[in-house]
């Protein structure tokens, strides 16, 4: 285990101390109890504490780990799950987003992790979401970059992203909201926020353009 792994592991485990480290093969797995005390704006507190796996790839960080419940399953009617098992945290560029406001494995879990099992808590006690959910799927994944935009033109929104994706920034060039203004001039930062990302971008582009 490398250095920047073994400093990033030992931050996670001071912590949250009932974590543990098991070595399970070229990967990296926490796992134990995950003990948090969260709020969400407008909504109450909320301390619980749940089992699970949080498997680190060899590849980390430019692939992100994958957590799951440890001998439980979640409740079938929390829909926020992969068919793996595993919690499905955010559609993959938005996951990234979140990651690099705190780029660690501590990051990870406070960013991603415990806001998901937030909601969860949330969703067990009162039936219903504490934020904004999308649905799963290809509508998800578009819902997003209409959200981002402010916009319900998909042809345009997904048209103009893949040209920027593929052929690079033009300041210059229309929004791809649909405004009709120069991208500079409208959202901008959400845009070089997404090419950050190009590569997961592509992928999620090209569920709706055939080329």
């Amino acid at each position: 285990m490398n250095k920047f792994i073994h400093e990033q592991i030992q931050a996670v485990l001071d912590s949250y101390p009932n974590l543990r480290l098991v070595q399970n093969g070229s990967d990296i797995l926490l796992t134990g109890s995950l003990y948090f005390s969260a709020l969400a704006e407008g909504k109450e507190t909320i301390t619980a504490n749940y089992d699970v796996k949080i498997s680190v790839p060899c590849s980390y960080p430019d692939d992100l780990p994958t957590v799951f419940p440890s001998v439980y399953s979640l409740d079938k009617r929390f829909e926020h799950t992969n068919p793996d098992g595993s919690f499905c945290l955010a559609i993959p560029i938005e996951e990234r987003e979140l990651f690099e406001i705190e780029p660690s494995l501590l990051g990870f879990i406070n960013n991603l992790v415990v806001p998901f099992l937030y909601g969860y808590s949330y969703f067990l006690k009162y039936g219903e979401h504490p934020f904004d959910e999308r649905e799963h799927g290809n509508k998800g994944i578009l819902d997003f970059y209409l959200e981002r935009f402010k916009s319900r033109d998909a042809r345009t929104v997904l048209t103009s992203l893949y040209k920027f994706a593929v052929h690079g920034y033009h300041a210059h060039e229309k929004c791809p909201c649909g405004s009709g203004k120069k991208v500079l001039k409208c959202h901008n930062t959400e845009l070089k926020s997404l090419l950050k990302n190009k590569e997961l971008l592509i992928a999620d582009l090209a569920k709706f353009i055939t080329r």
